[in-house]
């Protein structure tokens, strides 16, 4: 239900109301868990068919196929079919555009879609010369193609051939529709830096010739730092 305290009719003035006998109480109950199993929600949708998405899931799928709307199935569909019917019933009968198609895009694509209105160059063949109006300079003119790019990884022709009359509806009945899959790539740039470090120890014992080491190390970094040390054993 979209109400947050929603709950099934449960026939409250029937529980409580006067009992003659055992027989008549039987009968009571048993009435009331026929209702409750049997007509609770078909009454509860009843209640709401006005508005309909605030009634029970099966009710909302009833009438967005009646009204010939498409949803894929997925992890969003009972919040974005509420919304979707919701916005549909609250639209504008004779405001048909974008905005509406911008949304019923969003609820089934989130973030995966692009919506372009295309231009024609003047000296090429119309429709085979088509680029988005919004780059479009004085060699191009307007036109009514719209391109609808869906990010390939969202969907398929399949399912873009089910959606494809209801989006038809939305739009001015001049405009016309046509679908492009979308390929999206993220491109990561790495930048590399060095760290040379390094010591050189001389040790001087106290009887002997100096004994010299070096020790050198490489890691990753961005510093540079090398030091000499010289150690002199103690004295007597």
């Amino acid at each position: 239900m979209d109400f947050p305290n929603a709950q099934l009719p449960e026939l409250t003035p029937l529980k409580n109301s006067f009992a003659v006998d055992d027989v008549e109480n039987d009968l009571r109950n048993l009435f009331i868990d026929l209702f409750e199993s049997l007509m609770a929600q078909s009454a509860f949708d009843l209640n709401v068919i006005g508005v309909g998405h605030l009634g029970s899931m099966d009710l909302i799928r009833k009438l967005v196929n009646v009204d010939g709307l498409a949803l894929i199935d997925g992890e969003r569909e009972e919040t974005a079919t509420r919304y979707l019917y919701k916005a549909w019933k609250s639209r504008n009968k004779n405001g048909r555009g974008f905005h509406f198609l911008a949304t019923y895009l969003q609820l089934l694509f989130p973030n995966g879609y692009a919506i372009e209105q295309m231009a024609q160059t003047k000296a090429g063949t119309y429709p085979n010369q088509l680029s988005p109006l919004l780059r479009a300079d004085s060699t191009k003119f307007s036109t009514s193609r719209v391109r609808i790019a869906i990010d390939s990884s969202k969907t398929t022709w399949e399912n873009i051939d089910k959606m494809a009359p209801i989006l038809s509806s939305i739009i001015p009945a001049r405009l016309i529709l046509y679908f492009a899959m979308l390929t999206t790539w993220r491109k990561t740039n790495y930048i590399g830096a060095t760290m040379l470090s390094g010591s050189t120890t001389v040790v001087y014992p106290a009887a002997s010739q100096p004994t010299e080491w070096e020790n050198i190390t490489r890691i990753g970094a961005a510093m540079i730092g090398i030091s000499t040390n010289t150690i002199y054993p103690k004295t007597s």
